[in-house]
């Protein structure tokens, strides 16, 4: 990933803070680079601004698998498969719901596997 790819879309976000994209584009560039907090921060935000934007919330419990934190990606799943029903987006649901059901497996309860 090209740091100044983040950089620019950095820049891009902050002239318009409420533009969902850029967020999105922002997190997930983030994600890639490892910097999984501070992506974390972007997509929860991007999700506060547009709670509609089904990948957001694939990618946000992304983020939060890579973090240790399976519950909150659990829920963060179960919302999003909700949103991508409800607006008909049927391939972040899909990867959801394959994520979720892997995170609920009871042989996979004590691990947190790499997603």
């Amino acid at each position: 990933m090209d740091p100044s790819r983040i950089d620019r879309l950095e820049e891009l976000l902050a002239r318009n803070p409420g533009d969902p994209v850029l967020g999105y584009g922002l997190g997930s560039a983030l994600r890639e680079t490892g910097n999984f907090s501070r992506a974390r921060i972007v997509l929860e935000e991007v999700i506060r601004q547009k709670p509609d934007y089904a990948a957001a919330w694939e990618i946000l419990g992304l983020t939060l698998e890579e973090l240790g934190e399976r519950e909150e990606a659990i829920r963060v799943y179960e919302q999003g498969i909700r949103v991508s029903r409800s607006g008909g987006y049927l391939a972040p649901e899909k990867q959801m719901s394959r994520r979720l059901k892997r995170l609920l497996s009871p042989h996979l309860r004590d691990r947190n596997p790499k997603p």
